[in-house]
């Protein structure tokens, strides 16, 4: 069972399935009827983002190291060597290449990109720039794409355009919250973070604000499509209204760092909801 909890941790599963989520959503976005595509779709995202979690965590090693958050990560614990961290990588990326590829040309360009904008351009510019949150926000804005074109959709469609923004937009907080709660380590560490231009207050304004017109750019997403019907758009600004307001108490009314988890756990338990509620109204519409 240990071994088991290593490479789930390796390849940070529950990061990986919520990426396959993601996917999933752009699929059920197109409107396409369930097919074998979905399975190919599911597996090749989930062997991708597995294998490009499994890089980073080799590539980071050392870094990992020097930062109590990821020193206890397999890697630089121990508990795996190097070259086979390296070696699952390579397998995972194969598989979910040959996946993806089933489900065309589209979909595999997609997916090595997002492996190169996660392993190559994001990695690297962590160690020089703050704007490095632009290409890893990137990350998680191209698999409801993959998902779309997998359906066999055109991108370019208002539907998926105008999600794959709010997708991109919504990973941005993550990075800020990370730093409020990690930022000294990320310095150490010789990483650059936010925090070296603004302070704790500051950041959490940012976090609360950015987090409001995203939420609220969503809606407007759903008013321009066809996706929700109206009981079911009443029913969102009701959710939306309830957690922005939830969000505004974990980021300002209590400044402990244990509220800084409980309002990232906040974004991310909405952002999986939205998504479950995207399929299940495309699902609806399928009958």
């Amino acid at each position: 069972m240990k071994r088991l909890s290593v490479y789930s941790d390796l390849i940070k599963y529950k990061l990986s399935l919520a990426v396959v989520l993601s996917s999933v959503t752009g699929y059920f976005i197109s409107g396409e009827d369930i097919s074998i595509r979905l399975f190919f779709l599911a597996t090749g995202v989930f062997f991708l983002a597995s294998g490009a979690a499994a890089l980073n965590q080799y590539s980071e090693r050392r870094t990992d190291l020097l930062m109590e958050r990821t020193k206890r990560r397999p890697i630089p614990s121990g508990e795996i060597s190097e070259k086979k961290a390296l070696l699952i990588a390579s397998f995972l990326f194969i598989s979910g290449i040959v996946l993806l590829f089933h489900n065309g040309i589209f979909p595999l360009i997609l997916g090595i990109l997002n492996v190169v904008l996660y392993n190559l351009v994001y990695t690297l510019l962590k160690r020089s720039t703050v704007l490095s949150i632009i290409p890893g926000a990137l990350v998680g804005a191209i698999p409801p794409l993959i998902g779309y074109s997998s359906a066999g959709a055109s991108l370019a469609s208002i539907d998926i355009i105008s999600f794959s923004i709010f997708m991109f937009l919504w990973q941005i907080p993550h990075f800020w919250l990370i730093i409020i709660k990690y930022g000294e380590e990320y310095r150490k560490a010789g990483l650059a973070t936010i925090s070296s231009y603004l302070n704790d207050i500051q950041i959490r304004k940012l976090v609360f604000y950015w987090v409001l017109i995203s939420s609220t750019l969503l809606l407007i997403f759903f008013l321009v499509t066809e996706i929700f019907a109206s009981h079911y758009l009443i029913l969102f600004s009701i959710l939306n209204m309830a957690f922005i307001l939830l969000f505004y108490r974990k980021i300002f009314l209590n400044t402990e760092f244990q509220q800084v988890r409980g309002a990232m756990i906040l974004i991310n338990t909405y952002g999986l909801l939205i998504m479950v509620l995207l399929i299940a109204g495309s699902v609806i519409h399928l009958f």
